[in-house]
């Protein structure tokens, strides 16, 4: 029982602290639904009708497999794993801590700029007969993808009218 009064004493501190600063609330929200667009796609083939999302393009995704003869993926990319997270991170720094705007922001702008640079850190290998080469794909940005740095892009702007009225 006591357990369960700290814990709500805990999340009612939280939650005045978010909600007395509608600055505050709104990067939460962005930073939070941001993360979330990893699960939409992000990366759509130029032409085609095939898309990845952010999760598979960050963990990697096989998806052509023909045996011992053929297959091709999508390598493991830690970079876009970070800018998805990135946004997540700032929401977390701005409700933990308080004065957490300035890193906050620079979070959010850097995890824009990476969500816009996916595409050239994306890494496809086609294996043939055992020899791998890394193929060339023209993408266009996925619908997750233009939310989560376009929300990330907003952060930032609150961020920076946050960090202006502050001093």
């Amino acid at each position: 029982m006591r357990l369960l009064l700290l814990s709500a004493a805990v999340v009612d501190s939280f939650m005045r602290r978010i909600t007395s600063n509608g600055f505050a609330t709104s990067m939460v929200v962005l930073g939070f639904i941001a993360t979330l667009m990893i699960f939409l796609p992000a990366l759509i083939l130029k032409d085609s009708d095939t898309s990845y999302t952010g999760l598979q393009i960050a963990f990697g995704h096989e998806f052509a497999n023909l045996g011992p003869w053929a297959s091709g993926e999508i390598k493991f990319n830690p970079i876009v794993l970070i800018a998805y997270l990135l946004p997540l991170v700032g929401s977390l720094l701005i409700m933990f801590t308080k004065k957490g705007y300035l890193s906050a922001t620079v979070l959010f702008f850097i995890a824009a700029v990476l969500l816009f640079l996916t595409p050239q850190f994306t890494v496809v290998t086609v294996t043939v007969l055992g020899n791998a080469n890394e193929v060339d794909v023209d993408w266009t940005y996925g619908i997750g993808l233009i939310i989560a740095a376009s929300l990330s892009i907003l952060g930032v702007m609150v961020g920076m009218v946050r960090i202006s009225k502050q001093g």
